[in-house]
């Protein structure tokens, strides 16, 4: 059943991760439904977010002013299922209620399913090429938006829209003040950049950026050290890898995108210190059939890894690559790892069929169980009991080091750590 949401969100106070109204922990699992409001019939919209909370994701990536995505756009923002276009007249300074009474519908259906909206105001197109936002519409726009959703508790504001803000920072800036001023702070904001590219180059010490969003897109194997870098800045903010490569995407040099490279995308974002958005191609595209593309095998991998990665304190997770004595591997084959504060437990990612040296002294306790799991569809499998060389009654750690495989016929696997009394 579904949990209500405690909102609105909110960053923890160390910066790292995102608390709910009540500060508990709020894990970020996104999807990407770019034409969500903007293009899915109220049924198709209501059938999707049910089918999204019943898998465990969290956040929900839409646009209000859409106009088809990057390459298909038109010259003015489309209308929505129903005929409404989101500004009257084509100005931003107008909105036309008609076709925001039904963002309030799906706020409130995403809300009683427990999920956030992360909305952009507008598709990065109409500020940076046919430039219809500039700063005086931006800001009025932001401002009308902020306080129509103002006591809205599950709504986070998306600036950008895959596009660089390379010379129309002025507006974007414009746009973001005046969603702080017409909420009055009470939603995050964050910025959306085009492929390959940080919000964090662009806006990671300005006030109104709560934390950053990264596009790797087609540099999927890119993942785990465009996250790593952004959780190294100061100040210290989330980071969310909002647009990966889409799930049985066509247009990707690295691909086939299969549930495997899914799967990939998901992990090394969260041992990285960040949190993973999963897209799947015809759902954003709308093609022929995407209506039934919402039970795809990444979709389901995702609700698996979610419940694996929230299984332990995640958000107390250090990454800690000094784990591996040996099989890092690198790129597509890269293995990761975190553990938590006190080394009393620890997850390692095995992206390939590998064998990995594991330096089982780095954990602070006397002996630790070990689990496999596959992260296709949770099953366990027992690794063995080991002690780690710590607490031996000697005056240094004994070093141990132990040789893991991902079992036959797994794609990929998940090594689980925990302390042994």
């Amino acid at each position: 059943m579904t949990q209500p949401l405690q909102g609105p969100i909110r960053v923890s106070p160390n910066g790292r991760y995102f608390v709910d109204a009540a500060q508990q922990p709020f894990f970020w699992m996104g999807d990407t439904a770019w034409p969500l409001v903007a293009q899915y019939s109220r049924e198709d919209a209501e059938k999707y977010l049910a089918n999204r909370a019943r898998k465990g994701f969290t956040v929900i990536q839409g646009v209000l002013a859409w106009g088809g995505g990057t390459g298909f756009e038109g010259p003015t923002p489309g209308p929505n299922a129903a005929g409404d276009l989101p500004w009257l007249n084509n100005d931003p300074a107008t909105p036309n209620d008609a076709y925001f009474q039904h963002v309030d519908h799906l706020a409130r259906v995403a809300a009683d399913n427990g999920l956030i909206l992360a909305m952009l105001p507008t598709w990065g197109y109409y500020v940076n090429d046919v430039k219809t936002l500039n700063t005086e519409n931006a800001y009025a726009y932001g401002r009308w938006l902020g306080a129509r959703y103002k006591s809205q508790p599950n709504i986070i504001w998306v600036n950008g829209g895959d596009c660089v803000p390379t010379g129309y920072e002025v507006v974007w800036r414009a746009l973001a003040h005046g969603l702080r001023e017409g909420d009055g702070g009470a939603h995050l904001i964050t910025y959306h950049p085009c492929g390959w590219t940080h919000s964090s180059q662009f806006f990671h010490q300005e006030d109104w950026l709560d934390f950053n969003m990264i596009q790797t897109w087609t540099e999927w194997a890119k993942v785990y050290p465009a996250v790593a870098y952004d959780t190294q800045l100061l100040p210290i903010k989330p980071v969310v890898l909002a647009e990966g490569a889409y799930e049985n995407g066509p247009e990707y040099p690295q691909g086939p995108i299969t549930p495997l490279i899914v799967r990939r995308q998901a992990w090394w974002s969260f041992m990285a210190g960040g949190y993973p958005t999963y897209g799947q191609n015809e759902m954003w595209r709308m093609q022929p059939g995407w209506a039934s593309t919402f039970d795809t095998p990444g979709a389901a991998h995702m609700s698996v890894f979610k419940k694996l990665a929230t299984s332990r304190a995640w958000q107390r997770r250090i990454p800690d690559q000094r784990l591996f004595a040996s099989g890092v591997g690198s790129e597509r084959t890269l293995n990761t790892a975190v553990r938590s504060p006190e080394g009393d437990w620890a997850m390692i990612y095995l992206s390939s069929q590998c064998h990995v040296l594991i330096h089982l002294d780095k954990m602070q306790v006397r002996r630790v169980k070990a689990t496999l799991v596959n992260p296709q569809t949770g099953e366990p499998k027992d690794a063995g009991t080991y002690e780690t060389g710590n607490l031996a009654g000697t005056q240094f750690p004994q070093a141990r080091q132990q040789w893991f495989s991902t079992p036959g016929h797994w794609e990929d696997a998940l090594l689980m750590f925990d302390a042994v009394e």
